[in-house]
């Protein structure tokens, strides 16, 4: 099926989305005040002179916290930021130009112990969302990549995508873990999978030469984590985090578009001898 961009609606602005929601504040929870005291000349706390209570603001720093039932606080030092975004418009004309792109014919690799494993197919252009058919689904990319910067690493700088390409996965097909170099913030939107099979699967970048036998997982001894999405949905994430793709174990086909970024213009400051004047570089 031909797609006629002179059919299609002007693409939308996306812009406003980041002002749309007032988002949690993505640096975790905010420290909770401290139980009122007053010590005295013995350093002893005296329950009978409690000071006026006063506000504790967050860490400016942007520590998650939360404090324990004992009354201690549990920190989570420099958390790996991921971002899921839903689309909020139909995208059924987009859906229909990404399932007759085309793609590369099957791709195999081995196990090292002689079995077959067969990953998943990318596109031949690997600069699609330079096409016109996908226009409102860049904008939306660049408006949440706009806000993962601007908020999250409160960043004045921007990011410009630089390569973009379609994933497909027949059933049995895969791809192994890797990361994304030449890259500073990485993404994927998925048009079409099977809500009920996890699309992706993250690895810690903690390395643990020695594990604790746990009776339940969760953020702290978790070495893996396959991350549900639903239709429609973008994941942001940094572009060093390790991840992989599961095996497509439904008939359907799953269908994905990935992308790159790097901050535009020349890179770091002056003063603090970290810039990168990468006009120098051309």
């Amino acid at each position: 099926m031909e797609y006629n961009i002179h059919n299609s609606m002007a693409a939308i602005d996306f812009s406003d989305l980041t002002g749309v929601k007032t988002q949690p504040n993505p640096e975790g929870f905010q420290m909770p005040p401290l139980p009122p005291k007053q010590n005295n000349a013995q350093g002893f706390y005296s329950p009978d002179k409690i000071p006026e209570e006063k506000k504790v603001q967050p860490s400016s720093m942007g520590y998650p916290t939360q404090q324990t039932p004992a009354g201690d606080e549990l920190m989570q030092l420099f958390p790996t930021p991921v971002l899921i975004c839903p689309y909020p418009v139909d995208y059924t004309r987009e859906l229909e130009w990404i399932r007759n792109a085309e793609c590369r014919k099957e791709n195999q690799g081995g196990d090292g112990g002689g079995q077959k494993i067969h990953y998943n197919r990318q596109s031949e252009d690997t600069f699609v969302l330079d096409r016109p058919e996908l226009s409102n689904i860049r904008a939306f990319i660049e408006a949440k990549l706009h806000e993962f910067v601007t908020k999250i690493y409160a960043s004045t700088d921007k990011l410009v995508i630089t390569q973009s390409w379609l994933n497909k996965s027949k059933k049995g097909e895969s791809h192994h873990e890797h990361v994304h170099p030449n890259s500073m913030v990485s993404g994927v939107w998925y048009p079409q999978i099977h809500e009920q099979m996890p699309p992706i699967q993250f690895r810690s970048r903690q390395q643990r030469d020695v594990s604790l036998q746990t009776e339940q997982y969760n953020t702290f001894n978790s070495a893996t984590f396959m991350l549900p999405m639903k239709r429609g949905e973008l994941i942001l994430f940094p572009s060093n985090l390790t991840h992989s793709v599961p095996t497509n174990v439904g008939e359907e086909e799953r269908i994905s578009l990935s992308f790159n970024t790097w901050p535009k213009g020349n890179m770091g400051d002056i003063k603090s001898l970290t810039y990168l004047p990468l006009d120098r570089c051309m």
